[in-house]
C-alpha cells in the first residue's frame, strides 16, 4: 500500500515537473493600455497639427546652415526698432506747471505795494513799524525801503501793483525754464519742441525758442512799466519773485513715447525662396529665431492637408516603433510586469505626466514664447517619472519607461538626437541611483546625481555649440530646477501610488522594520519564544536572499511579521512551551493540526487589521505554503487502528496547511529559512556536517512536496540558499568551552545546579 501511495506520489510529482504550455498567452489587457496609451500620445503631440521646434538659443553658433524652402514674409526687428526709436524721439519732452512760485510771488508783490499804502496813510508812530515789515519782506535783497517808498509815489502805487501782479501772474502762466532744462534737453536741438501741462490750462506744445528763461520773463514783466527808476528797482526785486516753474514730468512723457511705439507697426520684409536664414557658425539673434519660426510655420501652412495627415501618420508610426521597443524590452527584463495589468497602467501614467509637460513647455514657448527654445529640453521633467518607477516598480521597468518617454519626446521635439540622448542619460542615472532608496533622504541624493549628470550634459552641449554666457546660465539653472522639481514631486507622489495601486517600497518596508511596531512588541510579550524564532528567520533569510541577488529587505521585513498569528494561541507552539505541559497532549492529532494551520488564518486577519502591506500577506500565507504538517500527520498514522496507516484512514489533506506555496524567490527564501531554523533546534550538539544532513533532508522534502515550484528559483539559487543557511547556523549554534569552576562562589554553584536539573528534565515536544 506504501508503495502504491509513494507511486502514485511520485507519478503526480513527475507531472508537475514536467507540464509545458504548449500556447502562448497574451496579455490582452496590457496590449489594450499600450494602444490607448500611444492613440493618446499621438493627439497630444499631432493634434492640432505639427509643431516645429527650433533647437537653437539666443547667442548659441548655429550648428548648421538654413535655407528658405518658400516664400515668407518676416518682421524685421532692426528696422522696426528704429523706427520705434524715432517715433519716440518725435515725442517731445512734456514740462509741467508748479503753480505755487506765481502764487507766491504775486502774493508778496501785493502785500509789498499794500504796506507802500499803509505807510503814507499811517500816524507817524506806527510808520516805524510799517517800515520795519517791508524790510523783514525784502531780505535777500540789496533793496532798501527808503529807495522803494522815494521811487513808487502814493498815486502810483496801486496802477502799479495791479500791472505786477497781473503780469507776473501771465508771464509765469505761460512757464519759465530752468537753465539746466535748457542745457539738457536743448542745448544740441534748438528747433525741438516741449509740451507744457498744467491742472488749469490745456495742454500746449510749443517750439523750444518761445519758452521764457528767468531773465527774460523778468524783463517782460519789468518793460509793462514806464518809469525807468520803477524798472531798475524792480529788476533787482522780481529775481526772488520771478523763478523758473517747469518741471520735466517722466511719467508723461514715457506713456506719450509708448503710445508713439505702439502705434509703429512692424517693419515686415518678404524673404525669398533659396535666402539663407542663417549660416552653420553664426551666432543666432533674436532676428534669426524669428525668421526660423515664421519660415517653419510657412512651411506647415504650404503644406497640403494629405501631407499634414501623411507626416502625422509618419510621426505617429515612429511613436509606435518606440512604444513596442519599450514592450519587447520590458517583457525581456521584466515578462512577470506584463502580465500584471495595474501595473502597466502605473508606467501608462507615469509616462502620460513627462510627456504631458514636455507637450505644455513646447506649447508656452511656441505659442507665448514664455520659455526660451533653448532651455526646453533641459526644463522636461525625464526623471520624475524614472525616480517614481524606479522606486515603486524596480530598475529594469524605469529603463524602459525612460527609454519610451525620452523618444516620444524626441519625436516631439522635431526628431532631435540631443533631447533623446539626455533623457537617457538621465534614465540610467535615475534609474540606477532610485534602486536601493530606503530613506527619503536617498532619493535626495538621486536627484543631486540627476541634476549633476544634467548640469555636465549643458557643459557638451556648449563646447560642440559654443553660446553665450547668458545661454549657458540659463541652460544650467533650468536642468537644476527641473531635477530637483522632479526630485520633491517624486517624493510627495510616491504615498499616493503605493496607496492607489497597492505597491510597497523599500521606504515602507524599512518603516515595519522598525522593532517598536505595536505587533512586533506585542509578540515580544505574548510570545517570546515565537519572536526569537522570527529575528532567527530574517537573519537565514537576509543572508540567502544576498546570496542570489534577491531583496533581502523584504525577506527580513516579511520574516519579522511570518508567525504573528502565533500569538492567538502562543501556548500551542513548541517555542513558547518551555518547561510548561504540553497541550497537544490532550489533543487528538487532527485537532493539534487544526490548532497549528489556524495560526496562518489568524496571522492574515491581523495583518490586515494593523494594514501591513500585500507582501507581509503573501509571506504570512506563503511560509508554509500547502505543505504537510508531517508530525502530527506520522503522529495520526500510529495511533490509527490500521497498523499500516494506510491512507484509506488517514487523509494528509486534513494535515496541511491552507495557504500557497512561494512564488516569489524572497518567499521561497522565508519558507525555508523558517522551515530549516525550527528543526535546527532539535539537533543535539550541533556540527556543520549535521546541519548540512538535515539542511539537504529539508529542501529536498520541500521540492518533493511543490512548495518550490512557482518561486522562479533554478536549482543552482537553490544550492546557493542552502549553502548559506548552513553557514549562518553553524555559526549561531557553535558551541564554548566550559568555564573552570569557582568553588569559592556560592551563587556560580546554585546556578550549576539549576542547570544540571533543567538538563535532566524531559523535553517538550
Amino acid at each position: 500500500m506504501k508503495s502504491k501511495l509513494f507511486k502514485k506520489k511520485q507519478k503526480g510529482i513527475a507531472e508537475r515537473k514536467t507540464e509545458t504550455k504548449h500556447s502562448v498567452e497574451v496579455p490582452y489587457k496590457a496590449v489594450g493600455l499600450g494602444l490607448l496609451l500611444w492613440l493618446f500620445t499621438t493627439w497630444l503631440f499631432f493634434g492640432h497639427g505639427m509643431v516645429r521646434h527650433i533647437d537653437l538659443a539666443e547667442g548659441q553658433q548655429a550648428p548648421s546652415t538654413v535655407v528658405a524652402a518658400v516664400d515668407f514674409d518676416c518682421e524685421n526687428i532692426q528696422s522696426t526698432d528704429f523706427s520705434r526709436t524715432e517715433a519716440a524721439k518725435a515725442v517731445p519732452p512734456v514740462f509741467r506747471i508748479n503753480p505755487f512760485p506765481a502764487q507766491r510771488a504775486s502774493k508778496m508783490m501785493e502785500t509789498l505795494f499794500d504796506r507802500l499804502k499803509q505807510l503814507s496813510i499811517a500816524p507817524t508812530n506806527q510808520q516805524q513799524m510799517i517800515v520795519s515789515s517791508m524790510n523783514d519782506l525784502l531780505l535777500g535783497t540789496s533793496i532798501e525801503t527808503t529807495s522803494l517808498i522815494n521811487v513808487f509815489p502814493t498815486n502810483t502805487i496801486q496802477q502799479t501793483q495791479k500791472i505786477l501782479v497781473e503780469n507776473i501772474t501771465a508771464v509765469m502762466g505761460t512757464g519759465i525754464l530752468s537753465e539746466e532744462y535748457r542745457h539738457t534737453w536743448f542745448l544740441n536741438a534748438p528747433d525741438n519742441q516741449l509740451t507744457i501741462t498744467s491742472g488749469e490750462l490745456p495742454e500746449r506744445t510749443i517750439p523750444f525758442k518761445d519758452t521764457l528763461s528767468t531773465r527774460q520773463a523778468i524783463n517782460a514783466v519789468a518793460s509793462k512799466i514806464e518809469s525807468k527808476p520803477q524798472r531798475k528797482l524792480l529788476e533787482r526785486l522780481l529775481p526772488i519773485l520771478v523763478v523758473d516753474n517747469l518741471t520735466y514730468d517722466e511719467t508723461a512723457t514715457e506713456n506719450l513715447r509708448k503710445q508713439a511705439t505702439d502705434a509703429v507697426l512692424p517693419v515686415i520684409q518678404q524673404y525669398m525662396e533659396g535666402t539663407p536664414l542663417v549660416r552653420a557658425g553664426d551666432t543666432a539673434t533674436q532676428q534669426t529665431l524669428l525668421l526660423l519660426q515664421h519660415h517653419e510655420q510657412r512651411v506647415i501652412e504650404e503644406q497640403e492637408l494629405l501631407e499634414q495627415i501623411l507626416e502625422i501618420v509618419g510621426n505617429g508610426l515612429l511613436l509606435l516603433a518606440g512604444l513596442i521597443a519599450s514592450a519587447v524590452i520590458l517583457r525581456v527584463v521584466e515578462p512577470c510586469l506584463i502580465r500584471q495589468p495595474s501595473r502597466i497602467l502605473l508606467l501608462v501614467i507615469l509616462s502620460l505626466t513627462t510627456l504631458g509637460f514636455a507637450r505644455l513647455m513646447l506649447y508656452l514657448s511656441a505659442q507665448y514664447s514664455l520659455i526660451p527654445a533653448g532651455m526646453l529640453m533641459y526644463l522636461v521633467p525625464h526623471a520624475l517619472a524614472v525616480l517614481l518607477a524606479g522606486i515603486l516598480l524596480g530598475g529594469s521597468a524605469a529603463i524602459c519607461l525612460g527609454f519610451w518617454t525620452s523618444f516620444a519626446t524626441a519625436v516631439l521635439f522635431d526628431n532631435a538626437f540631443t533631447v533623446f540622448a539626455l533623457g537617457m542619460l538621465i534614465t540610467i542615472t535615475a534609474a540606477s541611483t532610485a534602486r536601493k532608496v530606503h530613506r527619503r533622504s536617498s532619493l535626495f541624493r538621486a536627484g543631486l546625481w540627476v541634476c549633476a549628470v544634467k548640469l555636465l550634459y549643458v557643459l557638451v552641449v556648449a563646447i560642440l555649440s559654443p553660446a553665450a554666457t547668458s545661454v549657458l546660465v540659463g541652460q544650467a539653472s533650468a536642468a537644476l530646477l527641473s531635477g530637483m522639481l522632479s526630485t520633491i514631486f517624486a517624493l510627495l507622489l510616491i504615498p499616493f501610488f503605493e496607496r492607489a495601486f497597492k505597491i510597497t517600497t523599500d521606504i515602507t518596508l524599512l518603516e515595519l522594520s522598525d522593532m517598536g511596531h505595536p505587533l512586533l512588541q506585542k509578540m515580544a510579550i505574548q510570545a517570546p519564544g515565537t519572536y526569537h524564532h522570527s529575528l532567527m528567520v530574517a537573519t537565514l533569510a537576509q543572508n540567502a536572499a544576498e546570496a542570489i541577488g534577491a531583496n533581502s529587505l523584504l525577506v527580513r521585513v516579511c520574516a519579522y511579521y511570518h508567525d504573528i498569528g502565533k500569538m492567538a494561541k502562543p501556548e500551542f507552539f513548541t517555542e513558547n512551551i518551555q518547561h510548561k505541559e504540553n497541550p497537544h497532549d490532550e489533543l487528538s492529532p487532527h485537532m493539534s493540526a487544526l490548532v497549528i494551520s489556524s495560526h496562518v488564518k489568524e496571522g492574515l486577519t491581523l495583518a490586515k487589521r494593523h494594514k501591513l502591506p500585500q507582501p507581509v500577506l503573501d509571506a504570512i500565507e506563503q511560509h508554509h505554503g500547502n505543505g504537510l504538517i508531517s508530525y502530527f500527520y506520522h503522529k495520526a498514522k500510529t495511533q490509527s487502528p490500521d497498523s499500516n496507516g494506510s491512507p484509506d484512514t488517514i487523509n494528509d489533506s486534513d494535515f496541511r496547511y491552507g495557504g500557497a506555496p512561494a512564488v516569489t524567490p524572497e518567499m521561497a527564501i522565508l519558507s525555508l529559512a523558517d522551515a530549516s531554523e525550527a528543526a535546527s533546534r532539535s539537533i543535539e550538539k550541533p556540527t556543520p556536517q549535521k546541519i548540512a544532513n538535515m539542511m539537504n533532508d529539508i529542501f529536498s522534502t520541500k521540492i518533493r512536496d511543490g512548495q518550490m515550484d512557482y518561486a522562479a528559483l533554478t536549482m543552482a539559487q537553490i544550492n546557493t540558499i542552502k549553502q548559506s543557511f548552513i553557514f549562518s547556523l553553524s555559526n549561531m549554534l557553535h558551541g564554548r568551552i566550559p568555564y573552570p569552576k569557582d568553588n569559592d562562589n556560592k551563587y556560580s554553584q546554585s546556578a550549576e545546579k539549576s542547570s544540571g536539573s533543567a538538563a535532566k528534565a524531559p523535553k517538550a515536544s
